[in-house]
């Protein structure tokens, strides 16, 4: 193989290896769960969280009910503390 070659299917299994890791990783994890982590950072600062719940529509939460769940979404799941 030349040096051409060789670059050349290395340029295409980087992007391949990213993706197939990606997919690895976040692949078996539910809608609610990605909402959930999306809305980590926010949890701590009320304010914030509440600019986010507006500006994404997602609760902080991470319940499927749009802005501040109130418990009335037919999705809604009780988890642990």
């Amino acid at each position: 193989m030349d040096n051409g070659t060789t670059f050349g299917l290395l340029s295409l299994s980087a992007p391949l290896f990213f993706y197939l890791a990606t997919q690895l990783s976040l692949g078996g994890r539910s809608q609610r769960e990605l909402d959930e982590a999306t809305m980590l950072p926010f949890v701590d600062d009320d304010e914030v969280a509440r600019r986010m719940e507006l500006a994404t529509g997602r609760s902080r939460t991470g319940c499927s009910c749009p802005g501040s769940c109130d418990g009335s979404c037919a999705s809604r799941v009780e988890m642990e503390v």
